[in-house]
């Protein structure tokens, strides 16, 4: 088994490529579309994502006769060349409008919103749903049209300009249809016979109910959401709660109290229409197509949107994660790649990704983004359990304001092109190891569907305690066996939560504590130590050290430890196994592999800034 995993190590399959977004923002010819194409072969890259982008000229418009030329032209030879395509659906992005097609062919599917007024003056386009008497006060909620755009291909079309396309009513799920069909048919018509095999996922980008640039003082609606809203417990008289925070006639505890429950409610009507009318309309299509649905949602939390994807992703951009000021485990944003690894987990798929580096350069430099940089942002991938990897981005043109357009440029004109053979090597050892293995996790932080707590993970990051994202939604398929709750391949021992679930999970958790099992209520004061205290860890490290990542696999029979540091200093630690002992060390980034002469149950790491190592551990 070891020696057949060596050989996997060594000689990744093709499958395990990065598929780089590919920026199609110039005027195309095939001689330079298959340039590219053989350049991006020759550094190992066996995939890629075709992104109509901004500077695309309008005579090569959206899926049009001519488009099609190009991109027939594009997978043709990408099949020929045994590469794998990722088909994108949209230009440029949000998702969901088919560069504003959809508005054109029916007006009332404009993206639309919810608003309030304190006097009864309904304009055109507006709808007078409901009226409540806040503090003495009335106050009139009137649906209509959010003005939402997209990001457009085309100069002339991007934010705030005259010709940005308009963004579609995404939880309308006739208007969803509509753009299924001018969007995926078509799609399916010019290339159906390499679905499947050739092209194997739709990317979905961030779908935005309102769109981009709407009218202000709007939130998420669409005709007949009032229903939906009162059925998840909703009244007329509670839409006060969705725009105002206080009440006169009320106390403070008594406005949170109201808000926290009206906000619960409406976040879940939201969810439960975007689930049916967008995200689950799209993966049906793929799925009886023969391809993945892949890419992500708009939030870093959205775990919950998850399910729908055959390879759930997020995406790191704008440096919110970043190895400076904490950010790699504080703010919503670092729990993104835990978001989609757990998810896969949870749900039993294969693969899960990460759209990563959009303008992820260096601070006082956009533009610059080294090989040392892009290390960094792998490793916080793949020690989280991130195995697809979609960087952000390659451009096709560079050409005058083309570089400026959501820097920095990752492939082809980068810096580091020459050796980029070793960037492509490591992304396929690392997501090949992290394919088809089990991590060891013993905790589980319970997540809500748009909610999970970097707060709680922060400390068990820093201990070195590994976790899993459990939605809660989830509790009902676990199974509790000899004290542990069993869902797909996971194990867990330890249940830690921030104290609001439901009353259904509360009876589940219940009865696993009967079991044997620990349930954790976390409090704001609380440090990894508890936690341990808790469980029967299989290691640990001496002395302590808050910038080392450890994630523990299993797969094929071998027992893997991958170390990552996370810091910007060199760290030297002693691990300390418990069960079971060191008898191999590799390193990915060069593809070494040290066999020790002997087993160490105790044993001295030192890993440089940058540097990550695999461990393979003999029990």
């Amino acid at each position: 088994m070891l020696d057949d995993l060596k050989m996997e190590f060594l000689h990744p399959s093709e499958e395990f490529s990065p598929f780089p977004f590919w920026f199609w923002n110039d005027d195309l010819s095939e001689n330079e579309l298959e340039r590219q194409m053989l350049e991006f072969k020759n550094k190992g890259i066996d995939g890629f994502v075709i992104h109509p982008r901004l500077g695309l000229p309008e005579s090569i418009g959206y899926l049009t006769e001519e488009f099609f030329h190009y991109v027939n032209y594009a997978v043709k030879r990408a099949s020929e060349l045994n590469m794998k395509v990722v088909l994108y659906d949209e230009a440029m992005y949000p998702s969901g409008s088919c560069h504003g097609k959809v508005v054109k062919e029916d007006a009332d599917y404009a993206s639309r919103g919810l608003f309030v007024r304190e006097n009864k003056e309904e304009h055109l386009g507006e709808t007078l749903i409901a009226e409540s008497v806040h503090g003495g006060k009335k106050y009139y909620y009137y649906e209509g049209f959010s003005n939402g755009t997209i990001r457009g291909v085309h100069y002339g079309e991007d934010d705030g300009e005259r010709n940005a396309p308009a963004s579609a009513d995404l939880m309308n799920p006739d208007a969803v249809a509509c753009f299924i069909r001018l969007t995926h048919d078509v799609y399916y018509q010019h290339l159906g016979k390499y679905f499947g095999s050739t092209i194997i996922g739709m990317f979905t980008d961030e779908p935005n109910i309102l769109g981009r640039c709407a009218k202000k003082g709007m939130i998420p609606w669409t005709k007949d959401f009032l229903d939906d809203f009162k059925k998840q417990g909703g009244r007329e008289d509670d839409l006060y709660w969705l725009f105002f925070e206080q009440d006169a006639s009320m106390s403070d505890a008594e406005v949170q109290k109201e808000r926290i429950r009206v906000k619960e409610q409406y976040e879940k009507a939201v969810h439960e229409r975007m689930s049916l009318a967008y995200y689950k309309q799209i993966s049906d299509w793929c799925e009886k197509h023969g391809i993945a649905l892949t890419g992500h949602p708009e939030k870093s939390t959205d775990i919950g949107y998850l399910q729908y994807f055959g390879i759930p992703c997020q995406d790191i951009v704008w440096r919110f994660v970043a190895p400076e000021d904490g950010k790699a485990i504080c703010g919503e944003h670092s729990t993104m790649g835990k978001c989609s690894s757990d998810s896969a987990r949870h749900r039993g798929k294969r693969r899960n990704g990460n759209e990563c580096f959009g303008c992820c350069g260096a601070v006082d430099d956009p533009y610059r983004f080294t090989k040392d940089d892009m290390k960094w942002y792998l490793d916080w991938l793949f020690v989280r359990g991130v195995n697809m990897i979609y960087p952000h981005a390659f451009y096709y043109s560079l050409r005058d304001r083309r570089k400026e357009e959501r820097p920095p440029e990752v492939g082809m004109h980068c810096g580091f092109w020459e050796e980029y053979h070793q960037v492509t090597d490591y992304i396929k050892r690392m997501c090949s190891l992290l394919t088809d293995s089990v991590n060891q996790a013993k905790v589980a932080i319970l997540c809500r569907r748009d909610e999970l707590s970097w707060e709680i993970a922060k400390p068990l990051y820093e201990h070195q305690i590994e976790f899993n994202y459990l939605e809660e939604e989830l509790l009902p398929e676990c199974k509790i066996q000899e004290g542990t709750l069993v869902i797909e391949k996971q194990n867990y021992s330890l249940i830690i939560t921030d104290g609001i679930v439901a009353e259904q999970s509360k009876k589940i958790l219940d009865e696993f504590e009967k079991e044997g099992g620990h349930v954790l209520v976390w409090e704001a004061d609380m440090e990894g130590k508890k936690v341990e205290s808790l469980l029967s860890l299989d290691y640990h490290f001496s002395p302590s050290s808050k910038e080392l990542r450890c994630t523990y696999l299993y797969k094929n029979g071998v027992n893997l430890m991958i170390l990552v540091n996370e810091g910007e200093e060199d760290l030297d630690v002693t691990l300390h196994l418990a069960n079971g002992a060191v008898k191999e060390i590799w390193d990915a980034w060069d593809g070494s592999m040290e066999s020790l002469q002997s087993r160490q149950k105790e044993l001295p790491v030192h890993l440089k800034k940058r540097e990550s190592r695999i461990l393979v551990v003999e029990r």
